[in-house]
C-alpha cells in the first residue's frame, strides 16, 4: 500500500440538497408513463360495469391514470355524477373517495 493512497477516504462523492431534488424530479419524470387512449368500446365497457356495480352493490377495482403513474382503487360504488364526471366509492374502511372519470383507464369487479 502506497503511503499516499488514503484508501476509501480518497473520493467522498457530494451532492448538495438542490442537486439531489433536481435529481428526484428528473427520475419521477423518466417513471411517468404516457395515459392509455381509450377507444369507444374500452369507454362503453367502462360505463357499463359502473352501471351494474352501481345498480346491485358489487365490489369493483378501479385502475387509475394520475399525473403519469397508475394507482388502483378499490370500493363499492356509492354515486355516479354524470354531470361532473365524477364517482364517488366508498372504500373498504368506509371512507368516501371521490375519481374522475377521466382518471380512469379501466374498471374490474373484485372476486
Amino acid at each position: 500500500m502506497d503511503i499516499k493512497d488514503r484508501g476509501m477516504k480518497k473520493w467522498h462523492g457530494f451532492m448538495m440538497p438542490e442537486h439531489i431534488g433536481h435529481l428526484h424530479e428528473m427520475w419521477e419524470e423518466y417513471e411517468k408513463e404516457k395515459k392509455p387512449i381509450l377507444d369507444e368500446y374500452q369507454l362503453r365497457e367502462i360505463d357499463e360495469k359502473l352501471a351494474a356495480a352501481n345498480e346491485f352493490n358489487l365490489p369493483v377495482i378501479f385502475e387509475l391514470w394520475i399525473n403519469g403513474f397508475f394507482e388502483d382503487a378499490e370500493g363499492r360504488v356509492h354515486n355516479i355524477d354524470s354531470l361532473n364526471k365524477t364517482v364517488w366509492i366508498t372504500e373498504w374502511n368506509g371512507d368516501l373517495k371521490k375519481i374522475k372519470m377521466d382518471d380512469v383507464v379501466g374498471v374490474e369487479f373484485k372476486d
